[in-house]
């Protein structure tokens, strides 16, 4: 789905054009750049290198699922003017998918940072900056369909509940809400990659983010008293030699969110700046050997009609 974009994606992904930028949008650590918004958790970065990362990522997850949604929307994408809503698009990957594959049907990306390419941007996709965290800055029932995946680094752990009751207010009765989140810490893993995922589990409490929100996105929707038809998935994201080269690729972007993680990982580990780099290698390898793998859910609902 959208392979004829995925080329464009992947040559303009570290392309330095962008939504529109102002220094305020932005801060710069240890050569690094990040989002400037205090009350947001996100710890990731925001520059070309994590950019690119995302962009891998997103091709991963399509490979996983084999789909870019689940949530049975095609009719409504298929129509003149139908309007989605990427929430926290970050680089882009799959509102622009989903732009080349549905051009009839207007996607609008929301993100905190302004990050996303310009240059080669469909015309039916425009972006909005915004704290999704402050709620959203549309009108009710303003959207057919709404996709929301990997907010678990960025939603605090009691705001879930209040962030969905949002989603669903701009949403479209009869519309389709869809979220996708991961279990950010594997099973199986090897001694040193329990090493960094203990300061990720540490990170995410620290930040009050909720690492275990994938198996309770069901229940958050059914506290949703306008969602109705609730559907969830469960999939999993595989290393190990039976994974193949979808194996290699995700140990490779696991290896690239600790490097990118690195200034708030290393707080909580008794390592040096060294030992923390010399041991990603180790940490990729042991993804393979233990054959480790992630949990990650798909729930979609579909709104009441009125």
């Amino acid at each position: 789905m959208g392979n004829k974009f995925s080329k464009i994606l992947k040559k303009s992904a570290s392309s330095p054009s962008i939504n529109v930028q102002e220094d305020s949008d932005f801060r710069y650590s240890n050569g690094r750049r990040y989002h400037n918004v205090e009350s947001v958790k996100y710890p990731l970065p925001n520059d070309d290198e994590e950019l690119d990362r995302l962009h891998q990522q997103h091709f991963l997850l399509r490979y996983v699922w084999q789909r870019n949604f689940a949530a049975p929307v095609k009719h409504i994408l298929n129509q003149n003017g139908s309007k989605v809503l990427d929430v926290g698009c970050g680089a882009g990957s799959w509102m622009f998918e989903m732009a080349s594959d549905y051009p009839n049907t207007q996607i609008i990306g929301l993100d905190i940072s302004p990050i996303q390419p310009s240059e080669i941007k469909p015309q039916n996709v425009s972006f909005v900056k915004a704290n999704l965290l402050n709620g959203l800055p549309f009108e009710n029932n303003t959207f057919d369909y709404i996709f929301q995946r990997f907010l678990v680094t960025a939603i605090p752990k009691d705001s879930w509940a209040d962030v969905i009751n949002e989603l669903t207010r701009v949403l479209k009765p009869g519309g389709y809400l869809e979220l996708v989140e991961i279990n950010p810490i594997p099973f199986q893993m090897g001694p040193v990659t329990s090493q960094y995922l203990i300061a990720v589990e540490k990170m995410l409490k620290q930040r009050d983010l909720d690492s275990q929100v994938a198996y309770k996105l069901r229940l958050c929707f059914e506290q949703q008293d306008n969602l109705e038809n609730i559907t969830e998935e469960k999939n999993r994201l595989p290393y190990g030699p039976k994974a193949g080269k979808l194996g290699q690729a995700a140990a490779e972007n696991s290896r690239l969110v600790l490097s990118n993680s690195k200034p708030f990982l290393l707080e909580n580990m008794k390592i040096s700046s060294e030992e923390f780099d010399n041991n990603l290698d180790i940490s990729a390898k042991e993804f393979c050997e233990f054959d480790s793998y992630h949990d990650t859910f798909c729930v979609y609902a579909r709104k009441k009609e009125s």
